[in-house]
This record gives C-alpha cells, sequence and structure tokens, in this order.
C-alpha cells in the first residue's frame, strides 16, 4: 500500500464532526449504525464483515463506513469505531482513531466500476485504531466486488481476504468523503 493510500486509511478512522453531524443508533443486534454527514446518509447496516483479523481477534461489528479517492486509488475505509468524515481529511488519522478498533482498508486502483477485482493487485488491509500505519496486515489473496457504484456518493459491494491461516468476508455500504485522505 502507497505511503498516501496509508494515511488516508488512517483519517477515515478518525472521523471528524465537520463533514456534518453525527448520529449513531443501533439498528440490529451487531449494532450497525445509521451516521448523517454532509454527503448523506451512512447506513452500516448494510456493512457486516465476518472472520478473524489476524491476532486482532474476531470482526467486531462496523460502526462506520467510507470511501475517498486519492492518488488515483479509491480506498474504502470500514472501522469499529466512529469515524467522521472531517477526522479522514486529516494526514494521518490512524492513530487518533480509538485504541484497539479495528480498522478495514479496501483498495482498488481508478474510479470503482461494477466489476470484481482480485487480490492483489487488488488490496484488503487493516490495522489497529490508535497506532500508525506501521501496523497495517496486508491479505496473501482475496476478491473485492463493487456491485453498486455511484461515484462521488456511494458503493456497495463485497469483500473477502485471507491472511496467512486467517479470513474475513462480507459485503459494505460506504458513503463517499470528499478530500479523505489514507490512514
Amino acid at each position: 500500500m502507497t505511503k498516501v493510500a496509508s494515511l488516508g486509511f488512517m483519517a477515515l478512522s478518525l472521523g471528524v464532526a465537520a463533514c456534518g453531524s453525527s448520529s449513531e443508533s443501533a439498528t440490529s443486534s451487531t449494532s450497525a449504525a445509521t451516521t448523517s454527514s454532509s454527503s448523506g446518509m451512512v447506513d452500516t447496516s448494510k456493512t457486516a464483515i465476518t472472520g478473524t483479523l489476524g491476532d486482532m481477534g474476531p470482526v467486531q461489528p462496523i460502526v462506520s463506513s467510507y470511501y475517498i479517492s486519492n492518488s488515483g486509488e479509491t480506498l474504502v475505509y470500514l472501522s469499529t469505531a466512529q469515524l467522521t468524515c472531517e477526522l479522514l481529511t486529516m494526514s494521518p488519522w490512524l492513530g487518533q482513531v480509538q485504541a484497539g478498533a479495528q480498522v478495514i482498508e479496501v483498495i482498488v486502483k481508478g474510479d470503482p466500476k461494477v466489476q470484481s477485482y482480485a487480490v492483489p493487485p487488488g488490496e484488503v488491509n487493516y490495522a489497529p485504531g490508535g497506532k500508525s500505519h506501521n501496523y497495517e496486515k496486508n491479505a496473501d489473496s482475496g476478491e473485492i466486488v463493487f456491485t453498486k457504484v455511484d461515484l462521488k456518493n456511494l458503493v456497495e459491494g463485497t469483500v473477502s481476504a485471507k491472511y496467512g491461516s486467517t479470513e474475513i468476508s462480507g459485503t459494505f455500504h460506504a458513503t463517499y468523503c470528499d478530500m479523505g485522505q489514507g490512514y
């Protein structure tokens, strides 16, 4: 992953209120949330990731999901800690995210298209909140599938990734964050 992409991922996890006010409400037994932002509603009830993130353990409920465009890449950030778009505009931001939070970063080159992307060259990485991007772990293999793309608004799809003997899979729904940076 590029340093710029890594920094953007960190910023996404922090999330600041500048992109709009946030309000969280439980919508399921997995604590899915709906958060408002200047770019619209972030409905994480459509985001459900299962599996194990290496030594970070089982994936916890995702409560924030955004996507950004940065340096010719599309980056989707899924976090177990509340993020704001404003936070994602600060580089680096991962260290400002709640310590121990699980932050998953999905990366493809260019604008996303409704299609499947192999990993690699696509990336599915994860890192703990409260630390630098240097703690990031990269998937050995996997697949990213965008099923809905509304550029500069939202993306939806599925993701699967293997990290040695552990793996994750599931669905995502992420709202666009203008001026977002990698973590």
